[in-house]
């Protein structure tokens, strides 16, 4: 082995052992801070943003190190190094003084200083998330400097280098790469973040999904569920539906496709069921903790909110899956334990599910603590973490007695738990500190009320025209970039507009949100089918083209919330409201995805078609209530005729 190559594997190993120690600090500090509150959260991302910067470029894996030579990148990562923690030692130490003494006259050093930090902000997006959202954000920052020049509504005075500076760092406002979004990112949802990462590393996935298949091969159509529930669990924590597919859908997709389902119906179901991940309470992403911080709720008010929606969303997407089931398995594979891959025992023994008893008291606590207590969102974190650490270990000590290797296991998991969940949380940092960027411009320009009013000019003033609009716009945005990222700048141009017209906030924003992430399953871009597809090995569109069918909940539900604002707006009407849509939900599920084809059955998708819409738009109650229950009747009786015949009806 030669001199240089001993020397290369010396420098990788120092790395892993610098970014073990960084992710290690980056981890601890975030959960003692949950317990402690020693600095306010503004304090916090201060000094949190430049070592979320140190973070990403020491990663050994990352970009940076795959693209540059040994020599340079030590040289990078030292001026780095350096860098930050000057940058983030200068703006902690003058908080104060930045905050009531010099706010509105600001020094060099601030400027200076400040514009390093919107320039790693541009380099760590564009090195994680690829060149669509620095792009967009410098875009909004020439139009900013260059606003003389714009026609119409566009036209502004233009901002001085020195103010746009101000709004996108110095400032502690709800904009700029030091604002209101990053500090969320930084606190609350970084913290869920990192115990998603510790429950990953402690393999919680894998018994998860264990369990989930071994009781869904005792029924015959049961296997395709898995990926609906292990999904729907998994994408609690993830945060991110395509993150979710790579997680999920590697063990999912083969499994249904050894039990019959094509790929492309594999793919989808994959897709749509990560996808939905993000709005399952009780942790709903980042664009919940988002929406929480932007309305002044606390976060759980949130989760009590989106209960009903997930609630039909998974309901609609299990039983389209188990219409393709009916349509595709055509035998029982219940006793084949290759079928089963990995997994491949039938029973479950009592292990099986106290292997998964960290993770339910963790949750459980999370529950307590937030639902019942009402403490603070960190708090609830934090002690989720402790919870399932101290009850993993106690556990398996109890069961072991060797105190020697359980530790041993445990640091190892801990330590793999930590950089999962650090590295994560520090890409969304980066990404939601851009997107700042982009807010603080549309405040200061004073275009996104000008953007609201041609948006209702636009509409004329008729509200679903003006939701059309809304949903093309949030559909482009969230082709192009995370679902986050798209909910905060729709909902930063399209809350004002829907206001004005009489919706309600929090309509307004679940609206927004559920749109935001439609994107995930749509061309061109659809990232979570783009994913699946690659596991599946099948045509991109093809996949698309499942999904959209398979996860047409996603799609209506954000229009339901404007005709049965009941949904969101808790009264005494919930209820029927709740049975209303989801009857007519499942009727144009039940429609898009029969399991069988033929002229007759072309009147039936028509029949569910227009009932469902019906149920679900039409603005007489009555009218609605006797289609509710005409499509109850149809829909039991068509059922019923499908399992009686074995579920496949000849597709010609």
């Amino acid at each position: 082995m030669s001199g240089r190559s001993v020397r290369s594997r010396i420098i990788i190993l120092d790395l892993k052992i610098f970014f073990t120690l960084i992710c290690i600090i980056y981890a601890l500090v975030l959960i003692a801070y949950g317990f402690l509150f020693f600095e306010s959260r503004a304090q916090l991302i201060l000094a949190y943003l430049p070592f979320t910067f140190i973070l990403l470029v020491a990663r050994p894996d990352g970009k940076l190190y795959q693209h540059l030579g040994e020599n340079i990148y030590k040289v990078i990562l030292l001026v780095i190094l350096i860098l930050m923690i000057v940058v983030g030692f200068y703006f902690h130490t003058q908080y104060m003084t930045l905050l009531y003494e010099r706010a509105g006259n600001y020094s060099s050093a601030d400027y200076i200083f400040g514009a390093i930090l919107i320039a790693f902000t541009f380099l760590f997006v564009w090195i994680e998330y690829g060149p669509i959202i620095p792009v967009l954000t410098f875009f909004f920052l020439l139009y900013a400097y260059f606003g003389e020049i714009f026609p119409g509504f566009f036209h502004h005075g233009g901002l001085s280098i020195t103010r746009i500076i101000e709004i996108s760092s110095v400032e502690f406002t709800v904009s700029g790469v030091l604002g209101l979004l990053s500090q969320i990112a930084i606190t609350w949802v970084a913290i869920f973040l990192i115990f998603a990462g510790i429950a990953r590393g402690f393999g919680m996935l894998d018994h998860l999904m264990r369990i989930t298949t071994v009781i869904a091969r005792k029924f015959k159509y049961g296997v395709p569920q898995t990926a609906v529930i292990g999904s729907m669990v998994f994408g609690m924590f993830s945060g991110s539906g395509s993150a979710n597919v790579a997680g999920t859908g590697s063990f999912t997709i083969p499994l249904m496709k050894r039990h019959g389902l094509p790929a492309s119906v594999a793919g989808a179901i994959e897709s749509v069921a990560s996808s939905g991940g993000q709005i399952m309470p009780p942790v709903m992403g980042a664009s919940a903790f988002v929406m929480a911080a932007y309305l002044g709720m606390h976060y759980w008010e949130i989760v009590k909110i989106g209960l009903l929606p997930a609630f039909i969303f998974y309901i609609a997407t299990a039983f389209a899956v188990y219409l393709h089931s009916l349509r595709f398995i055509t035998t029982s594979i219940t006793t084949s334990p290759q079928n089963l891959g990995s997994h491949n025992s039938d029973n479950l023994s009592i292990r099986d599910f106290v292997e998964m008893l960290p993770l339910i008291l963790s949750i459980v606590v999370l529950v307590v603590l937030m639902g019942v207590l009402w403490v603070d969102v960190m708090l609830a974190g934090s002690s989720m973490i402790v919870t399932f650490l101290i009850s993993w270990f106690l556990l398996n000590i109890l069961e072991s007695r060797n105190i020697k290797n359980v530790a041993k296991t445990f640091a190892e998991n801990v330590l793999n738990g930590l950089k999962f969940g650090s590295v994560e949380a520090a890409n969304l940092t980066v990404a939601l500190a851009c997107i700042g960027i982009i807010v603080g411009v549309l405040s200061q320009t004073g275009l996104s009320q000008k953007l609201a009013f041609a948006m209702i000019d636009l509409s004329g003033g008729k509200i679903w025209l003006l939701i059309l609009l809304i949903f093309g716009v949030c559909l482009l945005f969230g082709m192009v970039v995370s679902t986050v990222a798209a909910y905060i700048l729709v909902v930063t141009l399209a809350a004002p507009a829907l206001l004005k017209l009489g919706i309600p906030q929090i309509v307004a924003h679940f609206a927004v949100f559920y749109f935001a992430m439609v994107g995930l399953i749509t061309p061109p871009v659809a990232p979570c089918c783009l994913v699946a597809s690659g596991i599946a090995k099948e045509n991109f569109l093809k996949v698309c083209k499942d999904a959209m069918r398979i996860g047409i909940a996603l799609i209506l539900l954000p229009f339901t919330f404007f005709t049965h604002p009941e949904l969101l707006i808790h009264d005494l009407t919930t209820v029927s409201g709740f049975i209303f849509v989801l009857i007519g939900i499942l009727c144009i599920t039940f429609g898009l995805n029969l399991p069988k084809k033929g002229r007759q059955i072309i009147i039936q998708r028509v029949i569910y078609l227009l009932l469902g819409g019906i149920i679900l738009f039409y603005p007489d109650p009555t009218i609605a209530c006797v289609s509710a229950v005409l499509a109850l009747v149809i829909f039991i009786i068509n059922l019923y005729l499908i399992k009686r015949v074995g579920g496949v009806i000849n597709d010609g």
